[in-house]
């Protein structure tokens, strides 16, 4: 809502006419009908001041730095700079990039995230060479969201027995395919035959590398 609006709906809140608000604010009618249409929108501040005074709210109001409980809009105020809104995502351990290694499910910390960024529920730190044509490095935080199933060429952290590893997962025939991106790696296959308890734990998110500093 820009100015010309906020003084509108408060002038008709009032139940005062163009005319009776241009008086107490000592312009014409035209003028106070041309601030509420947004054609001037540079008002003087002393015209500001006589404007919230006719119509028994704040300057602040009127600019729109306060709401109507007089509590102060921060984006809205020129040269203020409001805090990003943060959440915590927990740090589960290291995922391994190459062979599996043990997933350590205690929490190892937390690391701190924009709210606008994409949605995440756990983050490892990739260790090892294995992904790093999808530019995941060893030392990078992976970001996951909890998901249980992916669709084929989805990087995902996949638990295999009690070890995670991160891979670009392919499913066809009964047969899963957990592919590296290094051509100096196998993939890893695995049928249902297999004596193995594989769990997908969450999809790729996001990756933020110490590199990019």
């Amino acid at each position: 809502m820009n100015i010309g609006n906020r003084i509108k709906r408060k002038r008709l809140e009032n139940n005062l006419t163009l005319e009776e608000l241009g008086k107490k604010a000592d312009v014409s009618r035209a003028t106070m009908q041309r601030y509420e249409s947004g054609k001037i929108t540079n008002i003087p501040s002393d015209r500001i001041e006589r404007i919230s005074e006719a119509l028994g709210v704040s300057p602040a109001f009127i600019m729109g730095w306060e709401d109507e409980n007089n509590e102060p809009i921060l984006e809205n105020i020129p040269g203020i700079i409001t805090p990003i809104k943060m959440k915590r995502i927990p740090i589960l351990g290291t995922i391994s990039c190459g062979k599996p290694i043990f997933a350590d499910q205690n929490y190892d910390g937390y690391f701190m995230i924009d709210t606008n960024l994409p949605e995440a529920d756990f983050v490892l730190k990739a260790k090892g060479d294995s992904m790093i044509e999808a530019n995941i490095f060893e030392g990078d935080f992976v970001f996951f969201r909890k998901q249980r199933d992916v669709d084929n060429g989805t990087i995902a952290a996949v638990l295999i027995d009690e070890e995670a590893t991160l891979k670009r997962v392919n499913k066809s025939n009964d047969v899963l395919i957990l592919q590296p991106c290094n051509k100096n790696y196998e993939p890893l296959i695995y049928s249902k035959d297999d004596d193995k308890n594989i769990v997908i734990l969450g999809q790729m998110v996001g990756v933020y590398s110490n590199r990019c500093k």
